[in-house]
């Protein structure tokens, strides 16, 4: 009788550990939205607002699985506007702006703020007639945007399109020329360029990303 009660005993201890085990597991991470999902919260966002329209083309995912893996938010691009979307817990935020450029084109997570939660932090284009492309981060706990402002005086924009990389805790920065391959790094930047789209790209490097008092700086580094 000893043996038996033992035995359902260390069952039942067995049982509730693996109970605990399954919840750890199961809250580690949120299920990814529909592109229509995140499209009728992209809308309804955009309503709040006092808007009246958002997608003027069609929406496609865009989260880069780093992005995925450390913040459980997601990326879309509205192939009309450009424009880029972050959508989690049923909210929705631009990113930077698309208007007469490729809009976003390289996006990375990091901790900007020491809060303990990843950030994104991104280049993106825009401009008619004149292309510019400027760097930014958003507080994913409040939705809101930052300029990433540089050390040096001058302006705070460039004429060419970016890519950031983050390398040994630091974020660098990657100037994309064109020389080569200029329609198919052209139509990369317009979706959202992929690993294989960036391996085939030629970046010069242009500076670094400094963290200073829970802000962003540019520095240049010049070209290697």
């Amino acid at each position: 009788m000893m043996r038996i009660k033992y035995f359902t005993g260390l069952s039942t201890c067995v049982a509730a550990a693996g109970l605990l085990l399954t919840a750890c597991t199961t809250d580690a991470k949120p299920t990814k939205l529909s592109v229509q999902e995140a499209e009728t919260i992209i809308q309804e966002s955009v309503e709040q607002k006092g808007n009246s329209s958002a997608i003027t083309g069609k929406l496609s995912e865009m989260t880069p699985e780093d992005v995925w893996e450390e913040t459980g938010h997601q990326l879309f691009k509205d192939s009309g506007s450009l424009e880029t979307y972050v959508v989690a817990d049923g909210k929705a935020a631009v990113l930077g702006t698309g208007f007469g450029g490729s809009g976003v084109t390289s996006v990375v997570p990091y901790d900007v703020n020491g809060d303990g939660a990843r950030d994104l932090v991104y280049a993106y284009s825009y401009g008619s007639g004149v292309h510019r492309s400027v760097m930014s981060w958003m507080d994913l706990q409040t939705l809101t945007e930052h300029p990433v402002t540089s050390k040096a005086d001058g302006e705070e924009f460039r004429m060419y399109d970016l890519i950031l990389q983050n390398e040994d805790d630091s974020i660098l920065v990657y100037q994309i020329s064109t020389k080569q391959n200029r329609e198919a790094v052209t139509k990369a930047l317009m979706s959202y360029p992929a690993s294989k789209d960036i391996k085939s790209m030629s970046l010069i490097k242009d500076g670094v990303l400094v963290k200073a008092q829970d802000e962003l700086y540019y520095e240049a580094t010049g070209g290697d």
